[in-house]
Parts: structure tokens; C-alpha cells; sequence
């Protein structure tokens, strides 16, 4: 029987709306609570059940008892009326919710103790259904308000409430138990070597940076130091493997990307494909058509949206994984271009990124994905000897830090100067890495096909 064909069973005096029944599901748990005892105690029960944030709750004065028992719950405290009242009153609550009889007269409402966790899901389910509605009534007046040039933010804006309704997490105890449950199954996973859920097309780099279903990934330096050219490499060589791979240009446009796809992988000089006309001679023409064959095979979904947002991305990669049946590698360049989900102008740039940082986390680990994100580096670096950066010169926010699973780190010495020894390398500076050691991998930059490649002179040949 479902939680909800057990709605149909309460109690009989009550009128069979949702908010009726709701309330009597809530009174019921409150009341369980409020007759715990020793051998069994349901507070746990629906606490795993109910949201964290509140707002599950029909009837406010529901929600004020349950914090109470919850607050006493936490403090190893007894949480029967008396215990329940004395908090109340503690908290200037206690007239609020009816007092000493209304409690008693809720606790006289109590279901059995096993039945506590059903009830909590028919209170959350009916909570879910009004959030439902409310999002559907926001789309409404959206849609109503809404001018024709805006339409699509609109869109945007109520799928992304859409998409964080639907990716409701209450009550997923496959999330919570004992560690020991699971630990057969994973020494029995450990006999099977673990495939990289991405690759980078750097030899070096992927001996070290194991990306995982999950992982973010943030590119950073400051400007010219790379980071589109080696992030699009990425993608290419992602894709090439056979791996589904989105890439949000938020940066450049399409002409501009597709110049540089091109030149990658075709070996035509960058500056021939911008000026176009007759700079691009026979010989490059000759590349193209070799390579056009390969290109148009790839697994690879580009996005020029120039307003790109968590939702967005959410949608995109969900919208991947209907087609393809496999989690993308995705590139965002870069992050701090963001807008948040909230459309919030009041936000400053440090609360706009730290949001969006969190979100692509979040976003990362539901769907598997791998997300590299390009990131801008403060002016830190300028000032330091060396010239070279460090994880704390990420720009705007260290949520940023905080989220990635790994950090890399642009460095050029010939960008500072140019008669150095060390012209056309890149340091690949991995100052954290979750999966593997921190190192510096030297690269070699072939900016005129826009490109970064292994040092490996065969390596580069075979290109």
C-alpha cells in the first residue's frame, strides 16, 4: 500500500482534503513524538523524511511544535508535552500553537511508532504537491509578464525551479546507513579497474588527474595564459575518445570557436582562418577537408548562449544524457560570466560566484558529470616574484577552491618574458587534486593552432 492510499485511512470524521488530511498526517507525527519513549523514539524517523528547511509542515503552529522537539531532541532532552510546553514557552511560542491542551490534544492523535515514517512521507509528498503548484503559478504570471525578447530567460528561470523540485532529496536513505553495508560490494568493485569518466588529451595530465563522475575541475590563470585554448583542447580530445562533451562558449562565439576547433585539429595557422578570404591558402584547405570527416563524427555539443545560468547547464546535460545514455564532460568558459538561477541584481560579484560555484557542485554530483570550469586569477601574481599564481589569487570567490576537485593552475614565463629559455612551455600547475598528487606538468603552447600538446616531440607529430 502507498503512503498515499494510507492517507485514505485516517481517520474517517475528517474531510478528505489534501490540506485536511495533511494536517491530520502532521498531527499524527507530532503526536508520536510527543509519546516517545525510552525503547522507541520516531524523532529520527521523520526527521529523515521531512525537509531540513521547513516549509513541509500545512499549519504553521505544526511546524513551531516540531522545531521544539526537534531543539530538545538535539539537547538529548525528553520531548513529551510537558517537555514540549516548557520549550514553547521558553521560546515565546506557547500561546501561539494553543498551549498545554492543544499539545495534549495533538498527543492524543499520535499513530503507532512504526507508522511514523509513512506519515512524515505523506506530510512531505502533500508539501511537494503545493510547491508544485506554486512553481506552476509563478510560470503563469511569468509567462503573462514576460515581453517576447525575454522569453527564453523566462523559460529558463521556471524550468530551473522545476528541475530543483523535481531533484528533492528528503528521504534518500540510500544516502544514510551503516558503513559497513556497503563495504562488501565496494571491495568487490576494487577488482575492476576504474575507467576515467573523462579524459584531457595530455599524457601527463591524465596519469595524474583521474576525473571521476562528480568531479569539478577549475582552469585558471590570468588572461592569455591559455585557458581557452588548452579547455577546448580538452573537449576535443574528450570527444574524440568517444565521450559525450558540452561546451558552454560563454567568452567567444561561434565563428571564433570554430576557427579555433579547426586550427587545432586541422594544423591551420589561427591568424589564416580570422582573416579568411585569401590568407587561408590551398594547403589549409586541403587540412580542413582531411579532418572534416572526423569533426562532424564527434560526440560534441557546443552552446553559445551568452546568459548562461546552473539551470541551464542542468537542463543541457539531463538533455545529454536522455540522447546519449552517458553522463558529458562539460567546459564552461568561463565562470565567472555566470548569472545565478535568481536573476538576484542586488548580488555582488562574491556572492554571485560563490552561489553559482555551489550549484555547479551540486549539479555535478546529481547527474555524474564532469564540469571543467575556466576561472579567472586576480592581479596577486603580478606582484609576486616569479610571476607565478597561486590558489588563493582565484578571482571573487574561494567557494570556488572550496567546491573544485581539482585546480589547475596557467603559467607561461615567456607571457612575462620573452627571450626566456623556457618560450613555448606551459606550466599545468595541480594545486589540488582530490584523486591523485599535486605536481606541475610542462606542456607545450602552439598558440597559432591554439592548442596546448604534450612535450613528446612523436607525440606531436602523430597529431
Amino acid at each position: 500500500m502507498s503512503v498515499f492510499d494510507q492517507a485514505l485511512s485516517l481517520p474517517e470524521q475528517l474531510d478528505e482534503s489534501p490540506e485536511a488530511v495533511s494536517v491530520s498526517a502532521e498531527a499524527a507525527i507530532l503526536g508520536a513524538c510527543m509519546m516517545a519513549t525510552r525503547d522507541y523514539d520516531p524523532v529520527p524517523d521523520a526527521a529523515r523524511v521531512l525537509s531540513d528547511e521547513g516549509g513541509d509542515w500545512y499549519r504553521p503552529q505544526h511546524e513551531t511544535i516540531w522545531r521544539a522537539i526537534l531543539a530538545l531532541h538535539a539537547r538529548s532532552k525528553p520531548t513529551g508535552v510537558p517537555m514540549v510546553e516548557a520549550e514553547l514557552r521558553r521560546r515565546g511560542d506557547v500561546a501561539r500553537v494553543g498551549g498545554f491542551v492543544e499539545l495534549s490534544q495533538i498527543a492524543s492523535q499520535a499513530c503507532t511508532s512504526v507508522e511514523v515514517e509513512s506519515y512524515a512521507e505523506i506530510v512531505h509528498g502533500y508539501a511537494r504537491l503545493r510547491r508544485y503548484q506554486q512553481t506552476l503559478t509563478r510560470g503563469m504570471q511569468m509567462a503573462r509578464q514576460s515581453d517576447p525578447t525575454g522569453i527564453a530567460d523566462a523559460i529558463a528561470a521556471h524550468q530551473a525551479e522545476l528541475e530543483h523540485l523535481a531533484a528533492d532529496q528528503s528521504g534518500e536513505d540510500g544516502l544514510f546507513g551503516r558503513f559497513a553495508d556497503g563495504l562488501q560490494d565496494h571491495l568487490q568493485g576494487l577488482e575492476t579497474t576504474v575507467e576515467a569518466a573523462a579524459v584531457t588529451g595530455l599524457t601527463d595530465l591524465d596519469q595524474v588527474l583521474k576525473m571521476r563522475p562528480g568531479n569539478v575541475i577549475v582552469v585558471a590563470g590570468r588572461p592569455a595564459m591559455g585557458k581557452s585554448a588548452m579547455t577546448l583542447g580538452v573537449a576535443l580530445a574528450n570527444a574524440a575518445s568517444g565521450r559525450t562533451t558540452l561546451v558552454h562558449s560563454i567568452e567567444m562565439g561561434q565563428s571564433e570557436v570554430t576557427n579555433r576547433v579547426l586550427s587545432s585539429r586541422s594544423r591551420v595557422a589561427l591568424h589564416h582562418l580570422m582573416e579568411g578570404g585569401p590568407a587561408v591558402t590551398d594547403d589549409d584547405w586541403s587540412r580542413i577537408a582531411r579532418r572534416l570527416p572526423d569533426l562532424a563524427a564527434l560526440p560534441l555539443w557546443m552552446d553559445y548562449t551568452p546568459r548562461v545560468t546552473p539551470g541551464l547547464v542542468r537542463t543541457r546535460i539531463k538533455s545529454l544524457i536522455r540522447q546519449t545514455g552517458q553522463p558529458p564532460l562539460v567546459v564552461i568558459d568561463y565562470v565567472q560570466l555566470m548569472y545565478t538561477d535568481q536573476r538576484n541584481s542586488r548580488q555582488s560579484p562574491y556572492e554571485r560566484v560563490s552561489e553559482v560555484s555551489r550549484e555547479l557542485k551540486i549539479i555535478a554530483e546529481e547527474t555524474g558529470a564532469v564540469l571543467i570550469c575556466c576561472a579567472q586569477l586576480n592581479r596577486g601574481s603580478e606582484y609576486r616574484e616569479g610571476k607565478r599564481p597561486q590558489t588563493s589569487d582565484l578571482r571573487d570567490s574561494g567557494q570556488l577552491e572550496q567546491d573544485a576537485s581539482g585546480i589547475i593552475l596557467l603559467h607561461r614565463e615567456d607571457a612575462y618574458t620573452p627571450d626566456s629559455p623556457r618560450a613555448g612551455e606551459s606550466d599545468l600547475i595541480l594545486s589540488k587534486n582530490r584523486n591523485g598528487p599535486t605536481c606541475t606538468i610542462t606542456v607545450a603552447h602552439q598558440f597559432h593552432y591554439s592548442r596546448l600538446r604534450d612535450m613528446s616531440t612523436e607525440t606531436d607529430l602523430n597529431a
